[in-house]
């Protein structure tokens, strides 16, 4: 448990320095366009053909010293994390390990940050760090049902998968903010709220259209999004309901405020069978004494 939460702990804390990095950002300073007496402030309609963006906009980014080695510290110990995870869980099968969608997040957000170390002129790569909190999910979903032993309080399955629909819907949501206002750097030059704002209408499928993106590689992420979210979300949705109907068959979770007050018969058995339960229960409930126990 702690391991995890110290993972957990060290991926929330690379995406908050990525929020910082980009709050530190001023993308106006890099565009060619922004000359004396040129207006470059947000806008909603480009006069620049939508095909025609300056790609350094979003490959480059500013990154003060700081800030970047704060990053890079973070980087190493998650990835010597990952590395020390990745040999004790080693079975003789290293592609096991390799081609897991965590280990490859992990490798696009920390490698680069290594390689700046030794490439000084590549410090203000852009790396998508917002990645990290997909990591964070998995964290956390493996840490559930430690927590509740550490608590000594368990939850039900119900309250863990709307634990995990909550996280998938704010990784959703980051990934998707994230990603679009570092595109329209070299777009519309929208403030993480812009992007917010712009994520919370889409995906409400209100779209008022006062903010749009602006070039077609961001359009193109929204695109991806939108079938991302069309596909997971349902997944999770269906989960959550058959989770329900579950709950509702045997009859909910017996909570201690209901053991208070109610008596109840806990029946353990090898192997159960309806016909087996039936009978118990109409033998059991049969006497007039024991039809008031639960």
């Amino acid at each position: 448990l702690r391991v995890r939460m110290f993972n957990f702990s060290v991926k929330v804390l690379s995406c908050l320095l990525y929020i910082v990095r980009v709050l530190l950002d001023n993308p106006q300073e890099d565009r060619q366009d922004c000359g004396s007496g040129v207006n470059c402030t947000k806008h909603n309609t480009s006069s620049r053909p939508w095909s025609e963006f300056d790609w350094k906009l979003i490959i480059w980014v500013d990154r003060p010293l700081p800030l970047w080695a704060l990053q890079v510290l973070v980087a190493f110990i998650s990835f010597s994390e990952t590395m020390l995870l990745v040999y004790l869980s080693y079975k003789g099968n290293v592609w096991e390990q390799v081609l897991r969608v965590p280990f490859i997040l992990e490798m696009i957000s920390t490698v680069p940050f290594m390689i700046t170390v030794i490439l000084p002129s590549l410090r203000n790569l852009f790396i998508p760090v917002f990645l990290n909190c997909w990591l964070a999910k998995h964290a956390l979903e493996n840490m559930i049902n430690d927590l509740h032993r550490a608590i000594q309080r368990t939850h039900s399955a119900m309250f863990n998968q709307v634990v995990i629909l909550i996280s998938t819907l704010v990784c959703l949501m980051f990934t998707c903010i994230c990603g679009i206002q570092h595109l329209e750097r070299a777009g519309n030059n929208l403030t993480l709220f812009d992007s917010l704002y712009f994520c919370v209408v889409t995906f409400s499928t209100v779209g008022f259209g006062d903010v749009t993106p602006q070039i077609w590689p961001s359009q193109l992420l929204v695109v991806i999004m939108i079938f991302v979210a069309l596909i997971v979300l349902p997944i999770q949705f269906e989960q959550l309901a058959f989770l329900w109907m579950e709950r509702q068959k045997s009859g909910g979770n017996y909570s201690r405020y209901r053991a208070q007050t109610e008596k109840h018969v806990v029946l353990c058995v090898s192997c159960l069978k309806i016909d087996l339960l039936m009978d118990f229960l109409n033998e059991f409930f049969a006497h007039p004494r024991l039809q008031v126990w639960f």
